[in-house]
């Protein structure tokens, strides 16, 4: 694929968080192929920054902006902190990079120092090693990943325990029937019916996207929580996590947090190593909420 130096310059200049930043030119490739095009245009350049504005909103789009000039924009450091002297690690999605709205970043924000706290007092690098019967490698640090939005762009079901930012929706009057609810909603939750939206909580996976579009706030977050989910992991038995909870509050993270690590703890282990997805499997999560 050719590319005309315009063209470059726009998609070197797009605000992204640095993990993602290699889509950007990639899906300016995508976009000149599905034209039958063999050069990126400089108005193909412009379609994908303005692609990336509408998917990660303003407020996202400009903080990204700022890091990539070298600004301050006072991340939280707990995003950054490492876990390098413990056997467990947090791992959060592209929020960490400013790449979400300021709720989510305060949701995420909430939950991590605590975790992290709970992690260090209930011993959980001292209880793995006390259960390791082989050397320590990667796959004994005990996973927790953190979440904005249930979009997990950074999958929490192939963690040791996932912690996914939930904001459930709820009705409001003065909705003026534009549809843009429903047009959004990828899981097909919301109708019109009537005039007045109705949600299907059946299928609804709590995102907040559609308060996020409503002109008129007839839809509005009406609770925020968390969905926690465990025992996932991608090692040599694949296992995608069980969800513990579809919704709670900060205290009850911290609840799930302890049964599971306490629950590793003392679960029998005889000759043979067991690992904290094996743990869950064997065990179930009907004790862990």
């Amino acid at each position: 694929m050719n590319w005309d130096a315009e063209a470059e310059k726009i998609i070197e200049e797009i605000p992204l968080p640095p993990i993602m930043g290699r889509f950007a030119r990639m899906d300016a490739e995508r976009r000149a192929l599905q034209r039958g095009l063999d050069t990126v245009s400089p108005a193909i350049a412009k379609a994908v920054e303005k692609g990336y504005e509408h998917v990660f909103g303003k407020e996202a789009t400009e903080i990204v902006r700022r890091m990539c000039l070298g600004e301050d924009v006072e991340l939280p450091d707990e995003f950054f902190e490492d876990d390098d002297d413990e056997l467990f690690k947090i791992e959060i999605c592209p929020a960490k990079f400013g790449a979400c709205t300021d709720g989510k970043r305060r949701m995420i924000q909430d939950i991590v120092a605590p975790v992290r706290a709970l992690l260090k007092k209930l011993g959980t690098t001292d209880i793995i090693l006390r259960r390791a019967l082989t050397p320590l490698m990667s796959h004994h640090v005990l996973r927790v990943a953190v979440i904005g939005c249930p979009n997990c762009c950074m999958s929490p079901y192939f963690a040791d325990i996932g912690i996914i930012c939930a904001f459930r929706p709820g009705l409001r009057e003065g909705c003026v029937q534009c549809g843009l609810c429903v047009k959004t909603c990828a899981e097909e939750a919301l109708c019109l019916e009537d005039g007045v939206p109705l949600i299907d909580h059946e299928r609804c996976i709590d995102c907040g996207a559609c308060v996020e579009v409503c002109p008129k706030d007839a839809i509005c977050i009406e609770q925020k929580g968390y969905k926690v989910v465990a025992g996932g992991t991608g090692s040599r038995h694949p296992r995608i996590a069980s969800t513990v909870t579809p919704f709670t509050d900060l205290g009850g993270v911290l609840r799930i947090v302890e049964k599971i690590v306490l629950a590793y703890r003392d679960y029998p282990q005889g000759n043979k190593e067991i690992s904290f997805h094996g743990m869950v499997e064997r065990a179930g999560t009907q004790n862990l909420a």
